[in-house]
């Protein structure tokens, strides 16, 4: 019986253990990316709609090494925008986070 409840124990703490944290940094090279009126993100200058930000992520991600996608919330964002970056960050294996002025927030999605 005390052999099966120290099995159970390490299962369980095995499995507590191989619960992904939410990353509270956003690393060395960041995505910062601006909402813009109409379905579209802004970054380095140039607007795209979700799609092809996912896809100008990707390719960063290889070429630039970045490290997470933040959303700067400013005015023109909504929770749509939030779950968009959430999903563009989660196809490129990158954390996500929103900036609201100083502050950081890791964006989580779960299942």
């Amino acid at each position: 019986m005390k052999r099966m409840a120290i099995v159970a124990a390490s299962a369980f703490l095995a499995a507590c253990a191989s619960v992904p944290k939410p990353a509270t940094y956003a690393g060395d090279v960041p995505a910062e990316i601006s909402a813009m009126p109409g379905d579209e993100f802004s970054w380095r200058g140039r607007n795209y709609t979700p799609d092809r930000m996912g896809d100008a992520i990707r390719a960063a991600k290889a070429s630039e090494g970045l490290t997470s996608v933040v959303l700067l919330f400013g005015d023109d964002a909504t929770v749509q925008d939030i779950v968009d970056v959430a999903i563009i960050a989660r196809a490129a294996g990158l954390p996500a986070f929103y900036k609201q002025g100083d502050k950081l927030n890791p964006i989580t999605v779960g299942r």
